[in-house]
């Protein structure tokens, strides 16, 4: 039985001539006694030393028989040729060696055309001759140029240059562009050392003027575009030497070589020269021969595109699972595992590189009990790849002449070690062992290096990660220390500063409990002792607060205030206790009225006392103005001063805890936690607070607070209406002990009833206190309770319950059951009510959306989340105003944008419909907010959600906190979440920092996190991610654009991270989702 031969073959270029030597050779090898293996170096002169000893392994591990080479640098070829490879060289070489072949015949070639120029010339004109000498590696033109020399000198009336240039048509068109060439310079002949020169060089110089079209074109190889070109007459003559000959040649002398047989030191063209008159029947004889050529490019096209596919889905399955892992050591053992099986090696083993301690360390498999660490000195071949950071590869570690057999690893035949990098720094190595010999094409070893230092950066994601968590915890403990410490030490605090305020004022009164006059300088210290005593009262207060508003703690009790009388006694109240100054005036800029206006009297002051206070700290001459005017929607409320100003940089910041606006601080100035807490109590109202200044110019402070809308009603007594004890209930009058108690305070006694207007029958009434009567308790008086819970001037009044048929438990023979005094909650109203609430049914779901398929999955979830609840559902906006007309129901699940009457709409009938305005509502759309929309959706008990981001599981969990209201933010402070989302699906193209979405909330970067987290129940960034690989999806399902383009248009910048991001949500990779889409 013959022996088969195993033909190695390196034909890597671009230049049409050798793609047909190329495709030859693999035509003639087309025999049961050749086996050929293709190798992956394109450039062989580009290789180092240690690659030059890489390839000549391959050879051997591949136990090559004979090696067809375009060109092999003479130093590669020798190493080849001592380890007893013979070489079959495609390019003339000067290298002499029994096993080494090369051509011969460009010389004549070259003569024999620049002989036939000349002739045609007359022996006269000028000659431009293309090619060559660029490299000074291999021929490279050589013996043509010196066959054109010798040729041309018995020619000295033709005058001739050489022009160096690279194998390619382009290359020759520039060098021939790029040339200075004199003034009317102008040649009579081109000859190009290739067809591809001489066709890119008669463009060229025709182009410039330097050719015209009675020039002469010559070259040599007969390229079918040369013949052609000679056809049409634009191209006078070449040399055709047959690829297919020399491919037909190279295969019978390298199976020659195989069979051991004597090998001649050259193998000769068989050159035809081509003309017009021969032309045409060339060129039939070359489309025969090419005509199979097309259809073997396209199939070794599909061939390598198949092998980069394969690739590349191993390399996007490891990627998918880099990205899902953060546990460095588990990491590193699932990715190990995942190379193995993909790339079919037998063992993988991954180290972690310790630059510190020198140290490589493997991580512990599951259920070992300690790490493999190795010290650089013993770790043999793995310090190589260390030392150089680049891949190693050893194809057959039997036949290596640049490493040892590895003692550790006797059975190992291929070994690939690959680099785990970073930018230039080297965490880890990839061991793999093969226990047979392994080829590896070069794209395969970029593939693994690529996919090791993709595994670089999971390795820094992974550290950073923990290290962000660790912080996180240690963050999060301190601020649960310093909650529970300001908690828990404000009593002993506030005690001993209250006693040494309380003696410091009492010894400063007159009389004095002393009966004595104290000299002046004790005066002066105790007065000293007690304004200190207040500044620090005042820091205590601050922090409490600041440490209230960051757990949502912070309550306001609104009431109506009539703004121009509050101002002028918060300002006068300040103004005429501090110190004055003698070149500060204090002015107010007050219009004779003022809307009134819902606000907690305690904070607002506050509000104003801290941003006068601060004007008055920082202003040393000029003025400190108070101002106020009706701005519809809002009343806008100014502290103007003309102190130090504020430097641009600062005047975001000093809102910001432990920030003020100068560098060096004085004792006056605090500790910066005014303006913080300001800015808190003004968004608690639904306002905004900001500032105007300029250093050196004084600034402006801003306080836009809201005027009351059409949605919230609240009725204004006449102002000689009397006080009144208001008792609820449709039975009897009272008891006379009630009534008795009501003359008592010198209240009125004004009954109303359950179906009364309540707004219409407040006109006439200055309520001082309201009793309910539980006897007979009904729904009907519970609908009237709802809409006192509504009037918050109501909610915070003195509330009596008792029942005329028992006796009172708390005051005997008064029959009361309770008495609240003010200020109390809203909460603590409803809860008391509620737990004397009529028993009734769990209540009925709305839900409004014009999507069939949308309402059954609601229906499905309200049905799983909220069982006992009945369930209605409206197709539109009008249809769900119908349905609210009949009955009220517990929960709304509503869509914004629907046809004919919207969300909005429904959500506006809604909230002013004292039925319906308690009612929840949970707002589901895939719109993208306005301002406008926010502004519309700032309404009680409502919660944004955009559709489709939410799992089932969590859209369940939100329906049921949205019934429980137990999660529930105050209104303004949920302004602040709507704000913060339109924020981001408005911006969501491009990077936004946690102090830029703050900023333009008006919140610190955690309290917004906060609160997002407990309305959404997502981080701020959770539901930027979602909301991106939401864009994403439309745009894979609706444009053609390409998966990178898509990532970056919706903010992503990192692919990979993108690819994961979107899998982890979607549950598959964009392309699968654009290809479902394409089907569905």
């Amino acid at each position: 039985m013959s022996r088969t031969f195993r033909i190695g073959v390196q034909i890597a270029a671009a230049d049409p001539f050798w793609v047909q030597v190329r495709e030859a050779v693999y035509q003639a090898a087309q025999q049961p006694e050749v086996d050929f293996f293709p190798l992956d170096v394109i450039d062989p002169y580009a290789l180092s030393a240690d690659e030059h000893l890489g390839f000549v392994e391959e050879l051997l591990a591949q136990e090559i028989d004979a090696l067809i080479s375009l060109d092999l640098p003479e130093s590669l070829a020798q190493r080849a040729l001592h380890l007893g490879i013979p070489v079959i060289n495609l390019v003339e070489s000067d290298l002499r060696h029994p096993l080494f072949v090369s051509p011969y015949g460009l010389y004549d070639i070259a003569r024999e055309i620049s002989l036939f120029l000349a002739q045609k010339l007359a022996g006269r004109g000028r000659l431009l001759v293309v090619g060559g000498l660029m490299f000074h590696r291999g021929e490279d033109g050589r013996s043509r140029l010196s066959g054109v020399a010798d040729a041309l000198r018995s020619y000295p009336a033709l005058a001739w240059r050489h022009l160096p240039s690279l194998w390619t048509y382009e290359s020759a068109a520039e060098q021939i562009r790029q040339t200075a060439w004199p003034d009317g310079e102008h040649f009579d002949a081109l000859f190009g050392f290739s067809d591809s020169l001489a066709l890119g060089g008669r463009d060229a110089g025709r182009a410039l003027g330097l050719l015209d079209e009675r020039a002469l074109v010559a070259g040599i190889n007969g390229d079918p575009l040369a013949l052609a070109a000679i056809l049409e007459g634009s191209m006078t003559a070449t040399v055709q030497t047959s690829p297919t000959d020399i491919g037909r040649q190279a295969v019978d002398l390298a199976c020659r070589a195989a069979r051991k047989q004597p090998l001649p030191p050259h193998f000769s063209y068989k050159p035809l020269f081509v003309t017009a008159e021969n032309v045409g029947e060339v060129a039939v004889q070359k489309l025969a021969a090419i005509a199979r050529l097309p259809s073997l490019l396209i199939g070794d096209s599909r061939r390598q595109a198949q092998a980069r596919l394969a690739q590349l889905e191993t390399g996007l399955k490891i990627n998918q699972q880099v990205g899902a892992q953060l546990d460095r050591q588990r990491l590193l053992r699932e990715i190990a595992n995942l190379i193995r099986v993909s790339y079919g090696y037998d063992v993988v083993q991954a180290f972690l590189w310790d630059e510190a301690t020198r140290i490589l360390t493997r991580p512990e498999a599951d259920g070992a009990s300690r790490q493999q660490r190795i010290p650089l000195d013993d770790a043999g071949l793995l310090a190589e790849a260390l030392s150089r950071s680049q891949a190693v590869f050893i194809p057959d570690t039997h036949h290596s002449h640049r490493f040892s057999v590895d003692p550790a690893w006797p059975e190992t035949r291929s070994r690939v070690i690959v680099p785990i990098r970073l930018g230039d720094e080297t965490l880890g190595l990839l061991d793999l062992h093969s226990r047979v010999p392994r080829q590896h094409a070069r794209q395969d070893l970029i593939g693994l290096q690529s996919l090791a230092d993709q595994l670089g950066i999971a390795l820094r994601n992974a550290e950073l990660y923990h290290a962000a968590v660790a912080a996180r915890a240690d963050a999060e403990k301190a601020d649960q220390i310093k909650t529970r410490l300001l908690a828990n030490v404000s009593h002993e605090l506030r005690t001993p500063l209250n006693v040494v305020l309380g003696y410091a004022s009492a010894a400063l009164a007159t009389p004095n409990p002393y009966q004595a006059e104290l000299p002046a300088a004790l005066r002066r210290d105790l007065q000293q002792i007690f304004n200190s005593g207040e500044h620090l009262l005042r820091l205590i207060n601050d922090l409490l607060d600041l440490s209230r508003a960051e757990i949502n703690a912070l309550d306001l009790f609104p009431e109506l205030i009539e703004p121009r009388r509050f101002l002028e006694e918060a300002f006068h109240s300040l103004a005429d206790s501090l110190p004055a100054k003698r070149e500060v005036a204090w002015r107010l800029e007050l219009p004779e009225r003022l809307p009134a206006i819902q606000a907690d009297p305690v904070r607002l002051r506050q509000i104003l006392l801290n941003l006068l206070s601060n004007a008055y700290k920082f202003t040393a001459s000029g003025e400190i103005v108070l101002g106020a005017e009706a701005a519809p929607p809002h009343l806008h409320i100014w502290v103007r001063d003309s102190g130090l100003g504020i430097p641009p940089a600062l005047q975001e910041k000093i809102f910001e805890p432990f920030v003020t606006s100068q560098q060096d601080r004085r004792p006056d100035q605090g500790v910066g936690l005014g303006l913080t807490i300001t800015r808190r109590l003004v968004l608690l109202h639904g306002g905004s607070l900001s500032v105007d200044s300029q250093p050196g110019r004084g600034s402006v402070f801003h306080v836009h607070l809201p005027l009351p809308g059409p949605g919230a009603p609240t009725p204004t007594p006449a102002e000689d209406a009397r006080p009144a004890l208001v008792v609820i209930g449709a039975d009897d009058p009272p008891p006379a002990s009630i009534i008795e108690f009501g003359q008592r305070q010198g209240w009125a006694i004004r009954r109303l009833q359950p179906q009364a207007d309540l707004a219409a029958a407040l006109t006439a009434l200055r309520p001082a206190a309201l009793a309910w009567d539980l006897t007979g308790a009904g729904l009907e008086d519970w609908s009237l309770i709802q809409k006192i819970r509504a009037m918050p001037h109501l909610a915070q009044l003195p509330f009596i319950l008792y029942d005329a048929g028992q006796p009172a438990a708390l005051v005997p023979g008064l029959g009361l059951t309770d008495f609240l005094v003010k200020p109390f909650g809203q909460e603590t109203l409803v809860d008391t009510l509620s737990a004397m609430r009529p028993a009734t049914g769990p209540g009925q779901v709305l839900i409004v959306d014009d999507d069939p398929q949308t309402r059954d999955l609601y229906a499905r979830l309200v049905a799983e989340a909220l069982p006992g609840y009945a369930l209605r559902v409206a197709e539109d906006g009008q249809a769900a105003l119908d349905q609210l007309a009949q009955s009220t129901p517990a929960l709304v699940i509503l869509d914004l944008m629907m046809p004919g009457v919207d969300g909005f709409t429904v959500l506006e009938k809604l909230r002013t419909n004292p039925a319906t305005r308690q009612v929840p509502v949970v707002v589901l759309s895939g719109r993208a907010l306005s301002l406008d929309d926010v502004r519309r959706l700032d309404q009680m008990y409502v919660t944004f959600h955009s559709k489709g981001l939410l799992s089932e599981a969590e859209t369940a969990t939100a329906l049921q906190q949205a019934l429980a209201g137990v999660e529930a933010l105050p209104q303004p402070t949920s302004l602040a979440v709507k704000q913060a989302i339109a924020y981001l699906q408005h911006n969501h193209r491009r990077a936004i920092s946690r102090q830029e979405l703050a900023a333009a909330v008006g919140v610190s970067k955690d309290y917004l996190s906060h609160i997002f987290k407990q309305e959404l129940g997502l981080s701020p960034w959770e539901y930027l991610t979602r909301y991106r690989v939401q864009q994403a999806k439309t745009l894979l399902s609706g444009t053609p654009a390409s998966v990178t383009a898509i990532a970056l248009q919706v903010g992503f910048d990192d692919l990979s991270y993108f690819n994961r991001v979107f899998r982890k949500h979607a549950g598959c990779s964009p392309t699968t989702y654009r290809e479902r889409a394409a089907q569905r």
